[in-house]
């Protein structure tokens, strides 16, 4: 069997029992390996031994971050456990591929932007780039705490100006259009947004939205002027507002954004100081957190289960976890 057909085997085993996304993202994480594959000549799986499971290991940690790398070898895991069982590997390997545990400290690195950072970003968006593609996508980002997914679903008629007297954005899934949400139609939901938050929207629907289709002949909210944004569309624009030069404020690294290679679009996302569409969701949720929102409450506004919010989602600082406190002191 070849790495190919062992990827297709392992995904074809899986989609009855994951989402759309989740298959997905499967994909694209064994997609690195089959990358590997081709760098090192293995066309058979016949040929991967322990020995090149940690090569592969060795290959990865490279360039990843440690959850981004415990992600990508458990899932690389599970696909040695089908190939054992259609026969394509040898019996136990599985058992010898290594899945390293990124710490929790590792796990907090950069997962959730700073609200000060954050605030700062929309001061200068709405100053310099107000009801723009990048202004409006920050903004929802920030303000409801979506995921990319959740995001790139949203068409013309999800966001309601004036529904139950205030605005309101629908998420809703659509996978035979090519927007699934994370967690199918369990995860459509409507997200009230603040009054100036409606009114950005407006603008941006008046202003700086394109006229445009996708493919599929639906309106997007976001466009592009090809149509609907693409995942990777989102991400950079993402990495790059993210970066304090952007913004205006000096480079942590003591780089000169003039001659930073990573100020460019296509490599903002090497800056050690810029964040994904991930850690503002995270920051979101934790700032909900810290205005005393409850679990269920900010579960039922970004999809996310109580589990899946204290573990991935909230990054409380000593000092959020401290004033967090405060208020029940005197009522012990």
């Amino acid at each position: 069997m070849t790495p190919e057909e062992g990827v297709q085997t392992y995904i074809n085993s899986r989609k009855s029992e994951l989402s759309q996304s989740t298959v997905y993202e499967h994909t694209t994480r064994l997609n690195r390996f089959l990358e590997w594959c081709n760098e090192t000549g293995l066309n058979d799986l016949n040929d991967l031994s322990s020995r090149k499971c940690r090569d592969y290991l060795m290959h990865r940690q490279d360039d990843i971050a440690a959850t981004t790398l415990e992600n990508e070898m458990r899932t690389f895991r599970l696909a040695v456990e089908e190939w054992e069982a259609v026969n394509a590997v040898v019996d136990g390997l599985s058992q010898k591929v290594k899945v390293p545990t990124a710490n929790k400290r590792q796990q907090a690195r950069k997962v959730a932007i700073n609200p000060d950072h954050a605030t700062a970003i929309e001061k200068y968006l709405s100053k310099y780039e107000y009801a723009s593609f990048r202004h409006v996508m920050f903004t929802i980002f920030w303000k409801t705490g979506a995921r990319s997914g959740g995001l790139r679903s949203l068409d013309l008629k999800d966001f309601y100006p004036e529904k139950y007297k205030r605005p309101v954005i629908a998420f809703t899934h659509r996978p035979e259009t090519g927007t699934p949400l994370k967690n199918d139609r369990w995860g459509e939901r409507e997200v009230p947004v603040s009054e100036p938050v409606g009114e950005l929207l407006q603008d941006y629907i008046e202003t700086a939205r394109h006229d445009v289709q996708d493919e599929y002949n639906r309106k997007p909210l976001l466009t592009t002027k090809q149509g609907r944004p693409q995942k990777t569309t989102v991400q950079r624009n993402i990495y790059r507002i993210t970066q304090p030069c952007y913004i205006g404020q000096e480079c942590p690294a003591d780089k000169d954004p003039e001659t930073c290679e990573w100020t460019s679009y296509n490599k903002s996302s090497q800056c050690p100081d810029s964040v994904s569409p991930h850690a503002i969701r995270a920051g979101f949720v934790t700032r909900m957190r810290n205005k005393g929102a409850d679990f269920d409450t900010i579960g039922d506004r970004v999809d996310a289960t109580t589990d899946v919010l204290k573990q991935h989602y909230d990054t409380p600082t000593p000092e959020d976890r401290r004033d967090r406190q405060m208020e029940w002191a005197d009522k012990l």
